[in-house]
């Protein structure tokens, strides 16, 4: 087995790590350009394990579609600490009208996709690095 195979694979997976960051990103760039703007309440919160003794906690936020469709949406982000998101609370999302579904709580989970993508860049560059020491 070549030596730079190992660095090789390490930058596979920064490059999937990359993408998945990326991908989240233009998705949330495209809600908030094409994204229907409404006003919501959290719901309750969806309190799960961290793995590390912790727990994360997802706001869930109803509101009413433009076209009358009563919605309670989970976000897909999470924190360890309650802040803000609190039942009953106000906030403002944008949501995709075709997919309401598709929600996103204005201001809320975009660093998570930006981590995403400089972690995956930096193992990238890190295992292209390697490889290329080790082939030359």
């Amino acid at each position: 087995m070549p030596d730079s195979l190992f660095p090789l694979v390490f930058a596979g997976v920064g490059a999937a790590v990359f993408v998945i960051g990326f991908v989240g990103l233009r998705r949330s760039f495209a809600l908030r350009r094409d994204g229907v703007r409404a006003e919501g309440r959290v719901v309750r919160l969806e309190t799960t394990s961290s793995g590390q003794g912790g727990s994360i906690h997802r706001p869930v936020v109803g509101w009413v579609t433009d076209d009358g469709r009563r919605m309670e949406v989970e976000s897909p982000y999470g924190r360890s600490w309650v802040g803000r998101f609190r039942p009953g609370s106000p906030v403002r999302i944008r949501y995709d009208p075709l997919r309401p579904e598709r929600m996103r709580i204005d201001g809320y989970g975009h660093g998570v996709q930006v981590v995403f993508m400089l972690v995956g860049t930096a193992f990238m560059a890190g295992g292209l690095s390697v490889a290329l020491r080790l082939a030359g």
